[in-house]
């Protein structure tokens, strides 16, 4: 009997996931559409600062995301996810999950709000929130509090501020790439 597989999912133990799997997948290529749509239209009509502004956002989310992925790996690159037992993942594999959501911009980019988590629990326990602050309370008490007073807070970064943000995070993902690369 042939083997169906969709994104390295055998589907012959699963066939009800398949139609999910494709539903998540086709989710987040319109997704990514989407804001690639939107940048392009506010290039077109001279908005270059708003298609600036989210290139630069993109940019430090991704330089953040592997500064706290790769901090919290082994000198073998394997970490372990911050709210559940899995065993320990490649740090490639793992995701950089906040405990007060990405769109506070207040706490967006703040060390102290994230941790590594597997994707199980970032995307699938949303955030595993009630394991998360337990934890996060037994690091620093009232942290909780701390970031949801902070989260409450509207905050918009200036063009400037996010140039310098990303200057910074390059720097300290040049410091951390060490780790993995001391010839460096």
């Amino acid at each position: 009997m042939p083997t169906t597989s969709f994104r390295g999912y055998n589907m012959d133990c699963r066939p009800d996931i398949k139609e999910e799997l494709k539903k998540k997948h086709n989710a987040r290529q319109y997704q990514k559409q989407k804001v690639g749509k939107l940048v392009r239209e506010q290039m077109q009509d001279g908005n270059h600062d708003q298609a600036s502004m989210q290139a630069l956002r993109n940019d430090i989310d991704w330089v953040f995301s592997r500064i706290v992925r790769m901090t919290a790996a082994d000198v073998h690159g394997n970490c372990t996810c911050y709210t559940c037992n899995c065993p320990p993942k490649h740090w490639s594999l793992m995701q950089c999950g906040h405990f007060v959501s990405r769109g506070n911009m207040a706490t967006r980019w703040d060390f102290r709000n994230v941790r590594v988590q597997d994707k199980n629990c970032n995307e699938g326990k949303h955030g595993n929130l009630e394991v998360f602050a337990e934890r996060l309370e037994q690091e620093e008490k009232g942290i909780v509090d701390y970031l949801r007073e902070i989260s409450q807070e509207t905050y918009k970064y200036s063009r400037d501020e996010l140039k310098q943000l990303l200057i910074d995070y390059r720097a300290k993902l040049r410091i951390v790439e060490t780790k993995f690369n001391p010839q460096k």
